[in-house]
């Protein structure tokens, strides 16, 4: 949270900059962001390191911005990313039961031996029908 009067460095935002974004981590660079392009490039980081499968270096954090600041990339509002930009304000978005409830009781034990589907039998390939006898053909 950022406690000075900056503006939105996004460009035709006129919000006023109430959250810091690090484009990168060493060495330490910042943007004051409004609340609505913060969350809008955390997302994008996010889903970018998950595509690439690990962390961002700071070659690609520097291209997702630009990128973004451009409008060339634009942040898809998942499920998964709402959630992580959820934490940020303390509330959970799905509340875990508690441990008692997701206990299995013995007759949720029968029912789930119940509910399983019964074995299929293997299907029969029909090949080319061989006598046995002669090793030949049928016809």
């Amino acid at each position: 949270m950022l406690l000075t009067s900056h503006r939105c460095c996004f460009s035709g935002c006129a919000e006023l900059a109430d959250h810091t974004h690090h484009v990168t981590y060493s060495p330490e660079v910042t943007k004051p962001l409004c609340r609505k392009h913060h969350e809008g490039i955390t997302i994008l980081n996010g889903q970018q390191a998950r595509k690439v499968r690990h962390g961002l270096s700071n070659k690609h954090r520097w291209w997702i911005w630009f990128q973004w600041v451009e409008g060339k990339l634009k942040p898809r509002r998942t499920r998964k990313a709402l959630e992580y930009i959820e934490e940020w304000d303390g509330t959970p978005v799905v509340q875990a039961r508690p441990a008692a409830d997701r206990a299995v009781q013995p007759e949720q034990i029968e029912t789930l031996r119940r509910a399983k589907k019964p074995k299929t039998r293997k299907r029969k390939i029909k090949s080319a029908a061989i006598d046995r006898k002669n090793g030949k053909k049928k016809q």
